[in-house]
């Protein structure tokens, strides 16, 4: 049975004056419709794309959207609401201030919505068209990457790059709302959670995905040289970057790992009626898995290409950083064995669908004959910097910055920024974009010795990037759930354990407790791995701290094997403390923050080839490891490149070709200002 996928998606960046216009939100679109067409099994599943951009997304035009396009769904048939654009609020008639608090709705700014003949679609206006949809009972997904109430106390209307406008001054009238008192009173279950994004939707089946919490803002982001909103990015990231279909829970929890850890002061949400919704399928299982090698043919318009491009996950080219696959014989069945490779090729440019290439070592080419391959080798990108401040400064830092690790971006450029280094009043201060936090104490007096340990920090700082941000290639075979990874914390008692209700949520807190005494205790949990496959698997677990260490102890060997559904507890199932560092707290800091990166391979490799101290020990984070001795997979060579790139030439040819996949989990540990210390 041939199964209808519904989708409608909506992307605004130019509005009606005065609505602030927006930059990503078209791209956002044109990124989530590419995927689907690429991505989508078409032969399973019939597409049914309804796409509405700038002025064609009027509030009449979403509205009909769902009543015309959407309704046609029927049972076992997905539906797929997206929308890229301004969230706001408007102030709710007297007959709904019972159903709100604050006598504010949550809404939509559709392109027309603040002009005189027409308003914002409001949350209840929009669970009538959901709950309308739902009455055939598809599956629903909707994604909203904007801002929601946007109360807090930041002064939002000065931002450049998040998704909210004010509130519409306009009382409405009750009139204009499509929805009665009656309806809105039996759709709307209003929730307490102050940890939700606070969208009023039905009551009837549904899972949304929606760019931050209440009180935060959905930001803009510079991603791959293009303007998007930050949510939709690493979402479609996520997506491209995995072979076959993710859960929702898998697909939310690594998404919003990754904007946490991006983005300040944005965490995404996941909302479902149903608990068990969490383990679906995205889009009920419709994206096609890539075969565990790519081919490559002659296209009379590219040239030699591969069929693969950036809906699936290859990515740009960045410098002399790019993609290098091994080139076999189109008959060759075993294509772990790169000794029986004809010769080598590099991604030169990266399309939609498609990547074109160059190859070494390749004579026959004769347009009529195809080719096998797969990766052997992933760009690491450098990390971007920007120079401010005295020139006297900044010529010292030029001097000292060639570097693999790094880039100086244009100041016009803000959203590619990772980090930034101000030369003031003879001083260097290596500043966070992210939120403007100085990441180490400021290095005196503009000299060449202080400007090449400025580089030093960054390059510290990159290396330590590249590993958060390390994904696997998009043909990997490892299922993304091959490894189940569980956190628990840990009880007063010793023979009990309470697990945590992860809800796919990407971000653990953790908090201080005062024992029977009245001592504040530092938090514990417990870690545990599971083979959930169906064949053995090495596992190492990594701690990404908040001062750019990265701890490899968890297993004794660094890394463990793991038989089909063999499980192992992290330290031999002794308690994990987590802290805020003494020093830290004692500066203010009162949260801080651990990424749990799980990496997974088919061989073994050695996880302490990433091992590295805090920023402020960088004298003794890297050990000499041109004298170490190691098995040449491709992950061990990724990681010997990750710390020293200069190596990457001089390695053992690989033999064979084994595939890895990566997970991660955000723990925020968090000690209040009044604990006393401990």
């Amino acid at each position: 049975m041939t199964r209808r996928i519904y989708a409608l998606l909506v992307g605004i960046d130019r509005y009606i004056h005065p609505v602030s216009p927006l930059q990503g939100c078209v791209n956002d679109v044109i990124a989530i419709e590419e995927y689907l067409r690429g991505r989508v099994n078409q032969k399973d599943c019939e597409l049914h794309l309804q796409v509405l951009l700038d002025q064609a997304a009027t509030r009449t035009a979403v509205i009909q959207g769902f009543a015309h396009h959407l309704a046609q769904a029927r049972r076992d048939d997905i539906v797929l609401f997206y929308y890229s654009g301004h969230g706001s609020q408007e102030q709710a008639p007297p007959e709904f201030w019972h159903l709100e608090p604050d006598r504010l709705n949550e809404t939509l700014v559709c392109w027309d919505s603040r002009s005189a003949e027409s308003w914002d679609l409001a949350d209840k206006e929009l669970a009538k068209l959901i709950a309308m949809v739902a009455i055939n009972q598809p599956q629903i997904t909707i994604i909203l990457d904007c801002c929601h109430s946007g109360s807090g106390t930041r002064d939002v209307f000065q931002e450049t790059n998040v998704r909210q406008i004010s509130p519409d001054p306009r009382s409405r009238p009750i009139e204009s709302y499509f929805v009665s008192v009656a309806e809105a009173e039996t759709l709307i279950l209003r929730s307490t959670d102050s940890h939700l994004s606070a969208w009023n939707l039905p009551r009837g089946s549904h899972i949304l995905l929606a760019a931050c919490r209440d009180r935060e803002f959905a930001k803009e982001y510079n991603g791959n040289g293009q303007r998007r909103g930050a949510f939709c990015f690493f979402l479609t990231e996520t997506l491209r970057q995995t072979n076959g279909s993710l859960t929702y829970r898998d697909l939310f929890k690594r998404t919003a790992s990754i904007v946490r850890s991006k983005v300040a002061a944005q965490t995404p949400q996941i909302e479902v009626t149903d608990a068990k919704d969490l383990d679906q399928l995205f889009l009920g299982g419709a994206v096609i898995s890539h075969p565990p090698y790519f081919t490559i043919y002659f296209d009379l318009v590219y040239g030699w290409v591969i069929d693969g491009g950036r809906i699936h996950g290859i990515p740009p080219c960045s410098g002399h950083e790019t993609t290098q696959l091994a080139v076999f014989s189109s008959e060759v069945a075993h294509l772990r064995d790169l000794r029986s490779a004809i010769g080598i090729a590099e991604v030169i440019n990266v399309l939609p669908q498609l990547s074109q290439l160059k190859f070494q070592g390749i004579s026959d080419l004769s347009p009529e004959t195809t080719f096998k391959a797969v990766i052997t080798s992933l760009p690491l990108m450098p990390l971007n910097v920007r120079l401010e401040g005295d020139e006297e400064g900044i010529t010292f830092l030029r001097k000292a910055l060639p570097s693999p690790y790094l880039r100086e971006v244009s100041v016009l450029i803000e959203t590619e920024l990772e980090l930034r280094v101000l030369a003031r009043d003879q001083h260097y201060q290596v500043i966070r974009f992210i939120d403007d936090r100085a990441v180490s104490p400021p290095i005196p007096s503009y000299t060449v010795p202080s400007a090449i340990e400025v580089v030093r920090r960054l390059e510290h700082i990159a290396r330590w990037t590249l590993l958060a941000d390390l994904a696997p290639p998009t043909t990997s075979r490892i299922a993304p759930d091959a490894v189940k990874l569980e956190i628990y914390r840990s009880s007063d008692k010793a023979d009990s354990q309470v697990r945590f209700t992860l809800n796919a949520a990407p971000q653990i807190y953790l908090e201080y407790q005062q024992d029977a005494q009245g001592k504040w205790q530092q938090p514990s949990m417990l870690v545990r791995l599971t083979n959930t496959s169906e064949e053995p698997l090495y596992c190492a677990l990594l701690d990404l701290t908040d001062q750019y260490s990265i701890q490899v102890g968890f297993f004794e060997a660094g890394g463990i094997w793991l038989n089909p559904g063999q499980e192992a507890w992290a330290l031999g199932k002794r308690p994990i403390y987590a802290s805020v560092p003494q020093d830290l707290w004692q500066q203010g800091m009162t949260e801080f923050k651990d990424i749990l990166k799980l990496i997974v391979s088919t061989a073994e490799f050695d996880a302490f080839l990433l091992a590295q101290d805090r920023l402020d020990r960088i004298e003794e984070s890297r050990r000499n490891m041109k004298d170490e001795v190691y098995r040449p997979t491709p992950l061990n060579r990724l990681m010997q490149r990750v710390h020293y790139r200069d190596l990457s030439i001089n390695v053992e040819p690989l033999e064979q070709n084994d595939d890895w996949m990566t997970d991660q989990i955000t723990i925020t540990t968090i000690r209040n200002a009044f604990h006393p210390t401990l």
